[in-house]
């Protein structure tokens, strides 16, 4: 969490407009770290992803700065 908020601030004094994470699903662990700093979920592509020999879904979560 530490490492996000460090990066957060320094996007937002760089003045960039906004960041963007993507995330292999399922992962509750990540979800939850983004959204606790504030990222929403924008997409969500099913089978677009290969994993541990499986197709797995990817999520994008956006921050707006």
């Amino acid at each position: 969490m530490q490492l996000y908020v460090e990066l957060i601030k320094q996007l937002r004094a760089l003045q960039l407009h906004s960041a963007i994470g993507g995330i292999a699903l399922p992962n509750d662990a990540s979800i939850g770290l983004h959204e606790r700093c504030g990222f929403v979920q924008v997409a969500h592509f099913p089978q677009v992803g290969w994993k541990f020999n499986r197709w797995i879904d990817v999520g994008y979560w956006q921050l707006t700065l």
